[in-house]
């Protein structure tokens, strides 16, 4: 008789989310929206009193930020970011092989080139190491992504910034309200870059923020985000339009005050589940180091141990697992320079010279480490961190019924 949920045997438990405990101010986000469409200030203008101007203040102090600037989505906080500290044709920028494409697609928006370095595989975050092997004459800057639950490791990259005189923009779109040694993720490096697309802890569909710490750097960032204006004299990039609504700014106000009641819980929850790996055969947990006080993250993430599972795959584990605990389970993003959604090469913007193809064309880079978490990381979306640490053993269960049962599970 088969005993996996798989093959029409009895879950370990039918939704493991079924107790969540997670808050949602699904009233105040209507309650902004509507203030936002009553008002007929629509967007964000200095000195207009509009539900961006707002937020905007709201986010920085969240993130006990000196500054923060909204704009339309992550992927041109990036970019805006790079034009802000002067980096563009000939520059060279590190960026970590797993991420979402748009980290490096940024750069190459500024016709800088994307150098991918290979990950820490027990964080899954960029070695640091690996990373000052990468740097060379025309490296610029750092762009770390604090992904999957875990911060990059923000005091050696600092360590190697000052070093090498590079620039650090740190990738938060997947981590609102992480603290490391006791500092929000975003205010550690030269700019911190949110991301608020409808996946996303806090969201309103698209939209994005940017954290500084000078007022030199914020100046510089309102002026490309409005069209090229000076705001102070002596301060303007040319640039386009990469304003946020107020209708954005609205839904975003109630969802970070829901994230107010619900970030602690996330890096509690988040401990009890990773209590459970650690507890669970033939998988293994991720490093959290020490210097992380506060974790508050887009996914939840550990490792499988294909050497332990006697030929089971890890898509058949993950599949096998959802179907005990009634959540799914995925993989991380495609190594870079192999992925579906990341090829500039092919772009004729991006074609200002043989060279510059040559240097960002993906495949240009191997990434063992890469390439082996792709294979054996398991990834759950951020819902997974609303399961009460009551309910986290549950998990342990699950795992080690299919761990006790690999026969079945491989025929």
């Amino acid at each position: 008789m088969n005993k996996l949920a798989l093959n029409g045997g009895s879950p370990v438990i039918r939704n493991l989310l079924e107790h969540q405990n997670l808050v949602r101010y699904k009233d105040l986000e209507r309650q902004y929206l509507l203030e936002a469409f009553e008002s007929d200030v629509w967007d964000d203008w200095p000195g207009m009193d509009s539900q961006a101007s707002v937020f905007e203040k709201e986010w920085a102090e969240f993130n006990n930020s000196s500054y923060a600037a909204l704009l339309t989505n992550g992927t041109h906080t990036l970019q805006v970011a790079l034009e802000s500290l002067e980096i563009g044709y000939g520059d060279e920028v590190l960026v970590p092989g797993i991420t979402w494409q748009a980290t490096a697609s940024a750069v190459c928006d500024v016709n800088a080139i994307p150098v991918l370095v290979d990950v820490d595989p027990r964080t899954l975050t960029i070695d640091p190491e690996k990373a000052e092997a990468a740097i060379t004459p025309r490296t610029r800057a750092i762009i770390p992504v604090h992904l999957y639950h875990r911060l990059a490791d923000m005091d050696r990259l600092q360590e190697i910034a000052r070093k090498h005189g590079l620039y650090i923009i740190e990738d938060c779109a997947h981590t609102h309200g992480s603290q490391w040694a006791g500092k929000n993720a975003g205010t550690i490096g030269d700019f911190g870059s949110f991301s608020f697309q409808s996946s996303k802890l806090v969201n309103s569909g698209e939209g994005g923020a940017l954290l500084m710490q000078t007022e030199d750097n914020y100046l510089k960032v309102v002026s490309q985000r409005s069209c090229g204006r000076e705001f102070k004299s002596g301060v303007k990039i040319h640039s386009g339009n990469y304003r946020m609504t107020a209708f954005q700014a609205g839904i975003l106000r109630g969802k970070l005050a829901a994230l107010k009641e619900n970030v602690d819980r996330f890096d509690k929850q988040g401990l009890g589940l990773d209590v459970a790996i650690e507890a669970s055969p033939g998988v293994s947990v991720l490093f959290r180091d020490p210097k992380i006080t506060r974790q508050s993250s887009y996914n939840f993430a550990f490792m499988f141990e294909p050497e332990q599972w006697n030929g089971v795959s890890a898509a058949q584990f993950r599949k096998a697992l959802a179907a005990e605990v009634g959540v799914d389970f995925f993989t991380t993003y495609a190594p870079l320079n192999h992925s579906d959604f990341y090829y500039p090469q092919t772009k004729k913007r991006h074609q200002l010279s043989a060279e510059y193809v040559a240097a960002i064309t993906p495949s240009r880079w191997e990434l063992p480490e890469c390439d082996a978490v792709f294979e054996n990381a398991i990834i759950s979306l951020w819902p997974l961190l609303g399961c009460p640490v009551t309910d986290a053993p549950l998990l342990t269960e699950a795992i080690t019924k299919l761990y006790n049962n690999q026969d079945e599970l491989r025929k």
